[in-house]
């Protein structure tokens, strides 16, 4: 599966119990980048992404992925599927949230494959990649 998240700059990924991808110019740079492809989400994240009409929506989405699918986490633990990810795309903030989650991942078990920037419609965000 391949994971996409939002992070800060401190690898927060909720605060005050809120998501952090809330910036409309990230959807739909996510919509075009998964097009034509499985994108798995569970409902609380299907609730702000009304623009993926055929997203699979399930509460254990990140144990029914498969290979190749895409799965857009925003308040999910990974470390229980950490085995089955084959890349982790991760969109940063610019910035540090108080965050109540944070990834239980060591990115530093992971390799960089390649940095990205570009202009979301609120913030400024650094995509980063990373495989095994």
């Amino acid at each position: 599966m391949i994971v996409l998240l939002c992070l800060d700059e401190k690898n927060g990924m909720m605060f005050h119990n809120r998501r952090q991808s809330q910036d409309r110019g990230l959807r739909s740079y996510i919509r075009e980048m998964t097009l034509g492809a499985n994108v798995f989400m569970n409902h609380y994240t299907k609730k702000l992404y009304q623009e993926f009409p055929d997203a699979i929506v399930r509460e254990d989405f990140l144990f029914q992925a498969k290979a190749g699918d895409y799965c857009l986490v925003e308040d999910q633990e990974l470390r229980p599927v950490e085995s089955e990810i084959e890349k982790l795309i991760i969109f940063r903030w610019n910035k540090i949230y108080p965050a109540d989650q944070t990834l239980d991942l060591c990115l530093a078990e992971w390799k960089l494959r390649e940095e990205e920037e570009f202009e979301g419609s609120t913030h400024h965000i650094r995509k980063e990649t990373y495989t095994r």
